[in-house]
C-alpha cells in the first residue's frame, strides 16, 4: 500500500512550501508516519481536509465583485471612532471590488482559495485510490467513498466557475476551464488546463459515482456530512450551470416528492430577528438545509463586518440605488430582517453579537453565529432552479406556483400576495422575475451571484469606490462579457507552472 504523510491521525500534512510550489502533495516513505488502512482512519483524513472547512474565509473578498456591494463614504455617522478613515479592510479588499487586474496585489491572501480547494481534491483523491483496499464494514466504506467523490466534484464546481471561462454549451468544448488532478501525489510536471467540456463532465462523473456507491452505504442523518440529497443537489445545480432544464426538473423533483422544506419565516417579528445572539437564519435547525459546511462565520475577518465601528468609507451590501440589493426587497418580506443585522452599534466583544439601536446600516449576518457552519445547501436553491428551469421551457404556470410557494415562508401573512402568470407580460419578464428572486435569496452565501452574473451573460456593473470619507468617488467598470469575469490563477501555481494558460486580466482604470 503506498505510504502517504499524515498529519496525526486526523489530516494529510500540506506544508505551507509544499502547496506554494505544487511540487507535490504528498511525500513517500518514512518510518515515523501513520499509514491509514481503516476506513475510520480515511475518514478521518476526509473530514479533516477533504471538506471544504475554510471555504467562508477563502471565498469573502468575492462578494466585492459583484453588484451585491458597495463603498458607503460614511457607514456609520453615529460611530464613536475616533479617526473614521483607518478602515484597514478598504485597501485589501480594493483589487477585486475594482476588478483589478491582479487582485493578489491588494490581498495576499488570494491564492487560498485556490489552494485550499486543490488541498480538498487531494484528500479526496487520496480516498478514492485506496476504495479496494480500505479496511472495514463495506457499507461504511461505500460511505467514505461517496462523500470523496461528492467533495472532489464539489470542488471542481467552484474552481470551474472561478477560474474558468463561463459556461457556453457551444464553445465549452474549446472554452478555457481549470487543471484537472486525479492523483493523490504530484510529479514536477507543468499541467495545463482541461476545457470548461473537460471539467463539468469530470464533476457529473463523480457525482454519478457518488450516487451509485451512497445507495449502497450506510445511511446517516448527519447534515454536516456530505449525503445522497446532497448529491442530487450538486446534480441540479451543475444541470442548472450547464442550461440542461430538464435534468434540473429532474433532479429538483426529488425534492418536492416528499413536500418541500422550507424555513417559515413568515410569522416572526422584525424585533425577534433583529438580535443575533437569540436568532440565526442559517443554522442546524433550519429545515431547509441539506448539508452545512464552510466553516464557522467567526472565524473570519468579513469586509462588512465592522460597519459599527466605521465612521469613514467602508464596504456595504448594495442600498444606494434603485437595482441595488437591498432595494429589491418589498415591504412585507421577512428576509430583510432574517438575512440582514438591522441594529449593529452596540458590540459585545464577548458574545460576539450586535444589540439593538435605531440607525443602522444593512449587515448581511443570516450566517453569523458562533456555533454554526456559514454554508448551506439549502432547498429553496433547488426550488428557484426549478423555477428558472420551467421558466425556460416554457412552463410558466409552475414557475409561478413554486415562488409562491417560496413566498407564503417569506412574506407577512398581512403582506402576502399570490403572484399569477398573468401579472408577467412575458416569458423574458418571468425570467427576470425569477433571477431577481434568486439574487434576494442566495445572496452571501457561497459564491452565487457571481456565478450567476457570469451565467447571465456577465452584465455590466460599476462600482463607486471611496477611499476615505470625504474622498471624491472614483467610477470603476466592469464591462458587459469583460474578461475579468474570469479570475486569474494565484502566483503560487503561476510561478511554477509556465505553460498553464493565463486568463490575461485587463487594467481597469477609474472614470
Amino acid at each position: 500500500m503506498r505510504k502517504y504523510n499524515l498529519l496525526s491521525s486526523i489530516g494529510v500534512i500540506l506544508l505551507i512550501g509544499v502547496l506554494t510550489s505544487c511540487n507535490d502533495y504528498l511525500k513517500e516513505s518514512s518510518d515515523d508516519l501513520l499509514i491509514p488502512k481503516k476506513v475510520d482512519e480515511f475518514a478521518s483524513v476526509l473530514q479533516g481536509d477533504g471538506y471544504p472547512n475554510t471555504l467562508t474565509e477563502d471565498i469573502e473578498w468575492m462578494d466585492l465583485m459583484t453588484d451585491d456591494a458597495e463603498v458607503s463614504p460614511s457607514a456609520n455617522p453615529n460611530s464613536t471612532q475616533a479617526d473614521g478613515d483607518d478602515n484597514v479592510y478598504l485597501p485589501v479588499g480594493r483589487g477585486a471590488f475594482t476588478w483589478a487586474q491582479d487582485i493578489e496585489y491588494y490581498d495576499t491572501s488570494y491564492g487560498k482559495t485556490y489552494l485550499n480547494r486543490y488541498k480538498n481534491i487531494m484528500a479526496c483523491n487520496i480516498i478514492i485510490e485506496n476504495a479496494n483496499t480500505m479496511q472495514g464494514d463495506s457499507m461504511e466504506v461505500n460511505s467514505c467513498v461517496a462523500q470523496a467523490y461528492a467533495l472532489r466534484a464539489m470542488s471542481y464546481l467552484y474552481l470551474v466557475n472561478w477560474y474558468g471561462q463561463p459556461y457556453n454549451p457551444a464553445t465549452a468544448e474549446k472554452d478555457m476551464g481549470v487543471i484537472i488532478r486525479l492523483k493523490s501525489e504530484m510529479v514536477r510536471d507543468q499541467p495545463q488546463r482541461s476545457t470548461v467540456a473537460q471539467v463539468y463532465a469530470q464533476i457529473i462523473s463523480d457525482l454519478d459515482k457518488a450516487s451509485a456507491l451512497f445507495k449502497k452505504a450506510k445511511k446517516s442523518t448527519n447534515i454536516y456530512l456530505m449525503n445522497e440529497k446532497a448529491v442530487d443537489f450538486l446534480k441540479c445545480r451543475v444541470a442548472l450551470y450547464t442550461q440542461n432544464w430538464e435534468d434540473v426538473i429532474k433532479y429538483g423533483s426529488r425534492f418536492t416528492e416528499a413536500g418541500f422544506s422550507l424555513y417559515d419565516i413568515s410569522a416572526l417579528t422584525k424585533e425577534q430577528m433583529s438580535h443575533q445572539k437569540e436568532y440565526v437564519f442559517l443554522k442546524a435547525k433550519n429545515p431547509e438545509v441539506v448539508f452545512m459546511f464552510g466553516g464557522r462565520s467567526f472565524t473570519r475577518q468579513s469586509y462588512m463586518d465592522n460597519l459599527a465601528f466605521i465612521n469613514g468609507a467602508a464596504y456595504a451590501p448594495s442600498q444606494t440605488n434603485a437595482g441595488d440589493l437591498m432595494t429589491s426587497y418589498e415591504n412585507g418580506d421577512n428576509r430583510i430582517y432574517a438575512f440582514f443585522c438591522q441594529n449593529n452599534i452596540n458590540y459585545d466583544p464577548v458574545l460576539n453579537y450586535y444589540e439593538a439601536y435605531e440607525d443602522y446600516r444593512y449587515l448581511p449576518y443570516k450566517h453569523y453565529s458562533m456555533s454554526e457552519y456559514s454554508q448551506a445547501l439549502r432547498t429553496s436553491e433547488i426550488l428557484l432552479n426549478m423555477a428558472e428551469a420551467y421558466v425556460q421551457t416554457g412552463k410558466q404556470t409552475e414557475a409561478v406556483e413554486l415562488m409562491n410557494l417560496l413566498h407564503k415562508k417569506r412574506f407577512t401573512a398581512a403582506s402576502y400576495q399570490a403572484l399569477n402568470v398573468s401579472d408577467f407580460s412575458t416569458q423574458e419578464d418571468l425570467l427576470k422575475y425569477v433571477r431577481e428572486e434568486r439574487r434576494r435569496e442566495l445572496c452571501f452565501e457561497e459564491t452565487h451571484r457571481w456565478n450567476d452574473l457570469r451565467r447571465y451573460g456577465m452584465p455590466r456593473i460599476e462600482h463607486k469606490f471611496y477611499s476615505t470619507k470625504n474622498s471624491t468617488p472614483e467610477t470603476y467598470v466592469l464591462e458587459q462579457r469583460d474578461k475579468n469575469y474570469t479570475l486569474e490563477l494565484p502566483q503560487s501555481e503561476l510561478g511554477y507552472n509556465q505553460v498553464v494558460e493565463r486568463t490575461n486580466r485587463r487594467t481597469i482604470k477609474s472614470e
